[in-house]
């Protein structure tokens, strides 16, 4: 009985699927990475009416914290659910200039974090829980780039 449940559970995992869709957009230069992640518009509109209190279709100050300690600060755990490695070591993402914006009837999360570009460099999204999927729309940089997409995420490999 115990083998049975446990199938069970572990064919849940097998169906999992994202609940939200991110456009990822980047700009990638040798000391920072710029991130943009614009949600969808459903999803986008349900957060909305979620953290926009006053229904001013701005989310002021206050909205947009509870909104972040929501729905990014807690990525965290999982390193903003970015894979970051160089030849040397593996890079703890702490995010710098934190932005959240409504307009065109989509949230969009603007955010950047510093790195250092030594020899081969890694860059990819991971969502272990496949809450988020993140569709690589855009990516500005000088560096030289091999990039991989899949349905629900992106790798960069970045070198001078």
């Amino acid at each position: 009985m115990k083998k049975k449940v446990a199938l069970f559970f572990c064919g849940l995992n097998l169906y999992a699927h994202p609940h939200y869709f991110l456009d990822s957009s980047l700009q990638i230069d040798e000391n920072i990475v710029k991130n943009f992640w614009k949600f969808d518009a459903l999803n986008s509109k349900i957060l909305m009416f979620d953290f926009d209190k006053n229904k001013n279709k701005i989310l002021d100050k206050d909205e947009k914290e509870e909104f972040l300690k929501a729905n990014f600060y807690k990525l965290k755990a999982n390193n903003y659910n970015i894979f970051l490695q160089n030849e040397e070591k593996e890079f703890e993402i702490i995010p710098q200039n934190v932005e959240v914006l409504y307009e065109n009837r989509k949230l969009t999360i603007y955010f950047d974090f510093p790195y250092e570009l030594k020899g081969e460099t890694t860059f990819c999204t991971m969502d272990e829980k496949i809450y988020l999927a993140y569709k690589l729309e855009d990516l500005k940089t000088n560096l030289k780039t091999d990039i991989q997409k899949s349905e629900y995420d992106y790798c960069i490999g970045v070198t001078k």
